[in-house]
């Protein structure tokens, strides 16, 4: 494919660690253009709740795969990684690809060109149902957490690879750097509780009204923070104050999963030093 010889610099990392501000200024310095690598973020619906820049956020730098799809479409690491592969080729080949966000099974299936198919669910594709075949796709430390009935159930085993705890087949990786923005957990908590007032504040409540009015809360992209927490503030069993929180809880509780995604690549390179990222990233893009 084309993009193979493209290299892609990655700006990882746990929700609220700033990654998105260290991109941005990376995109200046070395003129790139931003792409997605968030889940969530490519729901054209989901602003608010997902963080999602504005025109006003991306100051003026191209940004891709922000979104670009309905809720009511069903969407899927298979059509992710076509999206990001059509998305770079056609980026002229002087600008410097970023990619940034915090789904780590998204960044990793382009970065390192897992082998995906698609079947009639739209969902990701294991060739063969055979339960020891599952089993080695799924990391040990998982495996090791489940019951024993769980552990020989081949659904229970596929529902967690679709979800993202995969080793799934890799083809050739592209050139990259991958960068993970990591804090302090005191001050990334801390960026949680403020991140979500502010939510609050630019219309969180209203957003989800407007998509409960409309009959969209239906949909699976909804099953999401900031979004799901909802549902029984709607119905009239949950006071607001108590949604906030669930909110920020369920935020913390992601945090320490995308953390534990991205230890699991052992050539990640951890901190938030920007002059570092900067000196780096100018080498990677050297290559071209």
């Amino acid at each position: 494919m084309k993009n193979l010889n493209r290299p892609i610099i990655v700006i990882a990392g746990p929700t609220c660690s700033g990654k998105s501000s260290i991109a941005l200024q990376l995109a200046k310095d070395i003129d790139g253009v931003i792409v997605n690598g968030d889940s969530r973020q490519i729901y054209k619906e989901l602003r608010i709740g997902t963080a999602r820049p504005t025109q006003e956020d991306m100051q003026g730098i191209p940004h891709h795969l922000y979104g670009h799809i309905s809720v009511t479409e069903d969407y899927n690491i298979f059509k992710y990684q076509k999206d990001f592969n059509k998305t770079i080729q056609e980026i002229p080949k002087e600008k410097a690809i970023i990619l940034v966000g915090g789904t780590g099974l998204y960044i990793d299936s382009v970065v390192f060109n897992y082998k995906l198919k698609e079947n009639s669910e739209k969902e990701l594709k294991i060739e063969s149902e055979n339960i020891e075949d599952i089993k080695k796709l799924i990391p040990e430390s998982i495996l090791e957490n489940l019951n024993e009935s769980d552990r020989n159930n081949p659904r229970r085993l596929l529902r967690i690879l679709q979800k993202g705890n995969t080793k799934a087949e890799k083809g050739d990786p592209l050139p990259h750097k991958y960068f993970v923005i990591d804090i302090e957990p005191d001050l990334l908590r801390e960026r949680i509780v403020k991140r979500v007032d502010s939510m609050f504040e630019e219309g969180l409540v209203e957003e989800n009204q407007k998509l409960y009015d409309e009959g969209l809360t239906k949909y699976k992209a909804l099953s999401t923070i900031g979004y799901q927490e909802f549902q029984e503030y709607f119905k009239g069993t949950k006071k607001l104050d108590d949604v906030k929180q669930e909110i920020i809880n369920h935020t913390n509780q992601y945090a320490k999963r995308q953390r534990t995604w991205f230890r699991r690549n052992p050539d990640a390179i951890w901190g938030n030093n920007y002059p570092f990222i900067l000196e780096e990233s100018l080498k990677l893009n050297s290559i071209v």
